[in-house]
């Protein structure tokens, strides 16, 4: 008879020793694979360190020509810079939109328009006394420009004075009517809630009363001075500086006589 015997130093079978295999083979998986990982991501992260580096060389060269392109100014007069570098600066420039509409820029064609009839006018480009609208390509003149116009031209203009309608103050606002005297006569507008509120505006939200003021007060200033009366209105027309608190300091809000409401004014 045939007595095997079991070497001791024989290699152990698959079936006694497949779970301490195995875990050694997913512990070197597990060694292995983050290993990979780590290498991976250091060389993701020198890519990026890389990338970065690259756009801030870019970014410091575009600014290196950008100025030594605005070396060429040589007065700070809007004036005097060249136009094609006045159209450069106004296409980087936002312009607010109007309420529920994106703030936009100008395409470099529309800004030479703009600066050409800023330059007409004499208004400056970069101020809020005028506006470029996209909509019709037209420059337009704000309240507040239109003032520094009338100053400028030495038209002497009596405050403007409001009638609101109706005049009892608790019921509810209608319109409000604007008076304003000028050298060749006097100027009326009647600005209505109906045509000119703007529902999706905080401010004509709160303050209906000022907004149609302001809108009168703009529309009887156009008549009044012979500026922007035929324009597209929008609400950047409304915008205000020092031109207009200055007319717009102590306005009369009511007309409080029949002499001044048949335009008998001292």
């Amino acid at each position: 008879m045939t007595i095997t015997t079991k070497s001791p130093f024989a290699k152990p079978s698959s079936g006694s020793s497949a779970p301490e295999r195995q875990q050694s083979t997913g512990q070197s998986e597990l060694e292995l694979g983050a290993g990979l990982t780590l290498t991976e991501q250091a060389q993701s992260d020198t890519a990026l360190q890389k990338a970065a580096l690259v756009r801030a060389d870019k970014a410091a060269d575009r600014k290196k020509q950008e100025l030594e392109k605005l070396a060429g100014i040589s007065s700070l007069d809007w004036k005097a810079i060249p136009p094609p570098m006045l159209a450069q600066i106004l296409v980087n420039i936002p312009f607010k939109g109007a309420t529920g509409e994106p703030d936009y820029y100008l395409q470099p064609w529309q800004a030479m328009i703009f600066a050409i009839r800023a330059f007409e006018l004499g208004l400056s480009p970069f101020s809020n006394e005028i506006w470029f609208n996209p909509k019709n390509n037209k420059t337009n003149i704000s309240f507040e420009g239109k003032l520094k116009l009338a100053r400028m031209n030495g038209l002497n203009l009596s405050p403007p004075i409001f009638e609101r309608i109706p005049e009892d103050a608790t019921k509810p606002l209608v319109a409000y009517k604007c008076t304003i005297n000028a050298p060749h006569g006097k100027c009326e507008y009647t600005a209505t809630m109906k045509e000119w509120r703007v529902s999706t505006s905080p401010v004509w939200r709160d303050k209906p009363e000022h907004m149609l003021q302001l809108r009168a007060a703009e529309k009887c200033l156009s008549f009044a001075t012979g500026s922007g009366s035929s324009e597209l209105m929008g609400e950047q027309d409304l915008a205000t500086g020092t031109e207009s608190a200055r007319f717009m300091d102590t306005p009369t809000s009511f007309v409080s006589s029949p002499q001044e409401k048949n335009g008998d004014m001292k």
